[in-house]
């Protein structure tokens, strides 16, 4: 099923579906929830950009990227939006 939903409700959807995808990976592979860790997710042309309060949730999350990644095209795929050039990076 294909959404007509303005850029702003994609924005959205994007930067919560990635948050979403972190935390359900963490709880999944860690046993962790890193809600607490999380402080935003932006996106700048291209990329998307989340931000952590701790260095060591930052690299867990470069080891987990891959999981990361399949879970949020998952949960994209479904509304069909169109996304596919993007950078996923942890600052």
């Amino acid at each position: 099923m294909k959404l007509n939903i303005s850029v702003e409700r994609q924005e959205v959807f994007i930067k919560s579906t990635v948050w979403n995808s972190i935390i359900e990976v963490f709880n999944k592979e860690k046993n962790m929830d890193i809600t607490k860790y999380l402080v935003s997710i932006q996106l700048r042309w291209n990329t998307i950009l989340v931000k952590t309060t701790k260095p060591i949730i930052k690299s867990e999350l470069f080891i987990l990227d891959d999981k990361i990644k399949d879970l949020f095209w998952e949960k994209i795929k479904k509304i069909w939006i169109n996304y596919d050039n993007y950078i996923l990076k942890y600052i």
